[in-house]
């Protein structure tokens, strides 16, 4: 894996974060929507509120633009994303420490 990889990864990760937290209110380009699509899709369920914030900004950016919309697999073959277990874990763990920090 690439350093530029890892980097496009960190940017598809942390604009889902902001997505999640409702910090950013919809996706700026049709591969964050497409990796926010995902990602909503393979969020753990006690993650409700992401998930469905995820949904929503990927759902209402692709009725604006529906050719834009990629199958997941072509969404890890863009390069985006190094793989869905990594985007879930990694998305998870930054997830709970925006929580942690928002609760302190």
């Amino acid at each position: 894996m690439t350093g530029n990889a890892r980097e496009t990864e960190a940017a598809m990760l942390e604009s889902c974060v902001l997505i999640a937290t409702a910090a950013l209110e919809a996706p700026r380009t049709s591969a964050e929507a497409n990796v926010c699509r995902v990602a909503g899709m393979i969020l753990s369920h006690n993650l409700h509120d992401a998930r469905q914030r995820l949904t929503q900004a990927a759902t209402a950016y692709f009725a604006a633009r529906p050719s834009e919309l990629l199958k997941s697999a072509e969404t890890v073959r863009c390069g985006w994303i190094i793989n869905l277990p990594r985007l879930r874990d990694r998305l998870e763990r930054r997830l709970r420490e925006v929580g942690q920090r928002a609760s302190s």
